[in-house]
């Protein structure tokens, strides 16, 4: 189980978009400059939320992109499995699985995938980009507030 830059970046990516909310589109070059995440790189990640259906894009010169539904309906899962497909890629626990599985006599060590696949997959699809955005705002309020010496 690796999460890649393509997750981090495609996070941050849509964590921009919810800041934004409803203020219109933003352009890939603006998230990219913010983010620090390369152009190129952010071109297709953001082609590949379009196409998941969790962004849209607009035209035009004051074009760019936003998110396609509300960041409260729209989890890190969503935008995770957009990006990379199942959370936790093992064989042996997509649907009829167990029966395909190579070691279906180490049942001991399928649970242990069963219970992380689980685990993991709560913590995604529980949390939203809403509630991101707010520990985010919350975290930059509280930086606001740092005395430097």
């Amino acid at each position: 189980m690796n999460f890649t830059a393509r997750e981090d970046y495609g996070l941050r990516a849509v964590l921009e978009l919810a800041q934004r909310g409803s203020g219109g589109p933003i352009q890939s070059k603006e998230i990219a400059a913010r983010q620090g995440i390369p152009e190129q790189f952010l071109e297709q990640l953001l082609s590949t939320l379009r196409r998941g259906g969790l962004i849209r894009s607009v035209r035009g010169a004051s074009g760019g992109y936003m998110l396609a539904k509300p960041a409260s309906e729209t989890t890190v899962g969503d935008v995770l499995r957009t990006l990379s497909g199942e959370l936790v890629p093992i064989a042996c626990l997509e649907p009829g699985g167990l029966d395909k599985c190579e070691h279906h006599s180490s049942y001991g060590v399928h649970a242990f995938w069963e219970r992380l696949a689980k685990a993991i997959t709560e913590v995604a699809d529980g949390m939203t980009l809403q509630e991101m955005l707010e520990i985010q705002l919350s975290a930059n309020a509280q930086a606001g507030y740092m005395i430097h010496i």
